[in-house]
């Protein structure tokens, strides 16, 4: 028996994959249509459901397809499923076997659709948690698929089964970072890890807020906005998130991510930070320009005040210290000109652009 860990990375691409599709395309531009493409419900040990599905034939010729199911156990490099063998691959998630079909066979004319009624028998020993597999229509018969191999040229009605029982619902955030440290604009992407330590899959969903520098809101997005699952005992990236702010943006930026998961009534939420800086070059490069230019105009001007301040205070006494060399006063006046300059600038900038 192969780990069953060990496929779980690939099963999450397999659902994704088969997830929210209702449509494929087959060999030699044949089609068909399998509705709807996901069954989820929570059932109970030793519980007997009828479910129902469609299949439509969307090519202009009438078709032959073959019924089956498989315990999905990975990808391939290229992106299509791959299925256990039969009663040899053990998933850990299996239910192929739980599945009733009333026939291997249907035909159906050119444009034309059957209605397709499978009794899902649930074991009552069945282990509590969420266990998954597929309905597949083809247009070849099972046996004629290499064994383990990708099945090409198929649509599968998705079954996600949750049994009832000892389940355990928790995740966590493992990773809450952006693509970079320094943006140039309010245009930041995000890479969220969620790890399911729990045997039960788990769709994080919740708000990302952003704030500024001053504690302001100033935009959000919706964490996995299509409810994307999160397989028992594995982990998974989110990288497709993105922030477009309306503004130019400044300074420092934090990130607060709270998604939620479980059933309703039992909701958990886990929470996240992340800090990033944006600094527009297009206004930093004149903004820097102009500040050198105030700097150099305030020092040379606080020079000249101290210098006749010093030499209306020392009128009629003779100076001791030699010609040319600032007294400690006016370095310190100078520094905290300078940084008082610069703070204003700063905070002018955050009002600005922030």
């Amino acid at each position: 028996m192969l780990n069953r860990l060990s496929f779980l990375p690939f099963i999450i691409l397999a659902i994704t994959l088969f997830m929210f599709s209702a449509t494929a395309l087959l060999a030699q531009g044949t089609g068909v249509r399998i509705s709807p493409a996901l069954i989820e419900e929570t059932l109970d040990a030793g519980e007997t459901v009828t479910y129902e599905f469609s299949v439509v034939n969307l090519d202009p010729n009438e078709q032959t397809y073959f019924l089956f199911t498989r315990n999905i156990s990975g990808v391939s490099d290229g992106g299509a499923p791959v299925f256990a063998q039969d009663e040899l691959e053990q998933t850990g998630f299996e239910l192929a076997d739980w599945v009733v079909l009333p026939t291997n066979q249907i035909t159906i004319p050119a444009g034309g659709e059957e209605q397709i009624s499978f009794t899902m028998n649930v074991p009552s020993d069945a282990s509590p948690g969420s266990h998954f597999g597929g309905i597949f229509v083809s247009l070849e018969p099972p046996d004629m698929a290499e064994s383990g191999a990708s099945v090409g040229f198929q649509v599968a009605n998705i079954l996600s089964i949750r049994v009832a029982g000892d389940a355990v619902e928790q995740a966590s955030i493992r990773q809450f970072s952006t693509g970079k440290f320094l943006y140039g604009s309010q245009n930041v992407d995000f890479n969220v890890r969620i790890e399911n330590t729990g045997n039960v899959l788990v769709r994080p969903v919740g708000p990302l807020e952003i704030t500024n520098s001053l504690g302001r809101k100033v935009g959000s997005v919706t964490f996995n906005e299509s409810q994307a699952g999160v397989f028992p005992a594995d982990t998974r990236t989110f990288d497709d998130i993105q922030w477009v702010g309306d503004a130019v943006g400044f300074g420092r930026y934090e990130a607060l991510l709270s998604a939620g998961y479980g059933d309703d009534g039992a909701k958990k939420t886990m929470s996240s930070t992340v800090t990033f800086w944006i600094l527009p070059i297009n206004i930093i490069g004149p903004a820097i320009g102009a500040l050198v230019f105030i700097l150099l105009v305030t020092v040379i001007g606080v020079r000249v005040y101290i210098k006749r301040a010093l030499a209306q205070h020392n009128t009629g006494r003779r100076l001791v210290k030699r010609r040319g060399q600032p007294s400690s006063s006016m370095n310190l006046l100078l520094t905290v000109t300078v940084l008082v300059v610069i703070a204003l600038f700063l905070l002018i900038m955050l009002v600005l652009f922030a």
